[in-house]
């Protein structure tokens, strides 16, 4: 990457003061750890890391502006610990970032790109940034394994970490944590065996990514949940996000309330007896023929011939994206290659779109079902 980009976006970041220095310039892997009322957990997740002497743990202590006194003193809290010493971590520094609008994804955020402002220029080439939660525990290798991952040639943009969540506290918690599980491996099964590119799972404290790639998506997304999903597709939409072959990571089970959508609220609606919306296997065979069709060249270049090749949701589903106005333009403005077409295409139909059209799909099935 050149250093002007780097420069260039590095004047656009909130840059925080790091404690009790900045991150070393030079090292090879940074964790970065958001901690909002984790008080509890945090310690546990910090000594499950082994850190080697050329990577480094980054905690960002934050709280939410409209956050509780019990919360804003568990954060003031934390870092008096930090300060003291008291928890156990070689090569750990933190950020203190209470009032935050953005969520966990502004916490996010703020770690990488302290972690990115800390490297000279020079030397930034193999750093990876690490994407970690304060309720959730690593495998001994967790370091080495990232690293040895980026290592292979072509080196991917991005690592989506197998994961296997921690025991649930009780019965229920347990059943509901597996079956969430089974939920998220079978879309990403599903996705893969259509021929998605965006077939990995994008969960915030299971990914790492290089700091090349992560300034060319844009920096983490300040959101206050989902910042995973929408980053890691940027990210694809630039290069391959690689999934790993071990599982090093243990997220936390508990049944949270804190995001919007994921994990915790996933897990109370299965401990309150409901069930997950699972996408059928009819709207993910028509999005294998969408995918199927937009490999052939010559539909790509036809764009109502490619619309009447597929499925009428699908289409549909196409048109009202504005698909038949916006293709034409991508194609005036694409390479000629037939891997640079296909590239724009799923460009374009993204995970989100992705995601939105099966729903569609099955929305429509039920619909035509009903009459």
């Amino acid at each position: 990457m050149r250093e002007r980009e780097y420069g260039k976006y590095l004047q656009k970041c909130n840059l925080l003061p790091v404690e009790p220095a900045p991150v070393p310039s030079g090292v090879r892997c940074v964790a970065v750890i958001p901690a909002c009322d984790e008080l509890e957990t945090i310690g546990r997740t910090l000594e499950s890391l082994r850190v080697p002497d050329d990577c480094a743990v980054l905690v960002v202590v934050n709280h939410p502006a409209e956050a509780a006194p019990r919360v804003k003193e568990a954060s003031a809290g934390l870092v008096c610990q930090l300060r003291r010493g008291a928890l156990v971590c070689r090569n750990l520094h933190w950020i203190y970032a209470p009032d935050l609008h953005g969520g966990v994804g502004e916490a996010r955020k703020l770690g990488m790109d302290a972690a990115v402002a800390s490297q000279k220029a020079e030397l930034l080439e193999h750093l990876i940034l690490a994407s970690l939660d304060a309720d959730t525990v690593v495998e001994a290798d967790y370091f080495p394994a990232i690293l040895n991952a980026f290592g292979h040639e072509p080196r991917p943009e991005a690592l989506s970490i197998p994961f296997r969540h921690l025991p649930g506290e009780t019965p229920d918690e347990e059943r509901a944590i597996r079956q969430y599980e089974g939920y998220l491996e079978r879309y990403v099964a599903k996705l893969r065996e259509a021929g998605s590119p965006y077939a990995f799972q994008t969960v915030g404290s299971a990914f790492a990514v290089r700091f090349d790639a992560y300034i060319r998506a844009g920096g983490m997304r300040i959101r206050k949940g989902g910042e995973d999903f929408y980053f890691l597709q940027a990210v694809a939409k630039n290069g391959v996000v690689a999934v790993g072959d071990k599982v090093l990571v243990h997220p936390s089970a508990r049944p949270s309330a804190r995001v919007p959508f994921g994990t915790g609220p996933a897990v109370r609606k299965l401990m309150a007896g409901e069930k997950l919306s699972e996408i059928s296997d009819e709207a993910f065979g028509a999005l294998g023929q969408l995918l199927s069709l937009a490999q052939d060249p010559e539909l790509l270049n036809d764009t109502e011939l490619f619309l009447a090749q597929m499925d009428s949701c699908c289409s549909d589903f196409l048109r009202s994206e504005g698909f038949s106005d916006v293709w034409p333009k991508v194609l005036a403005n694409t390479p000629k290659r037939t891997d640079a077409r296909i590239a724009a295409f799923h460009r374009w139909f993204d995970g989100l779109r992705t995601l939105r059209c099966l729903h569609t799909f099955d929305r429509k099935a039920a619909s035509g079902s009903e009459n």
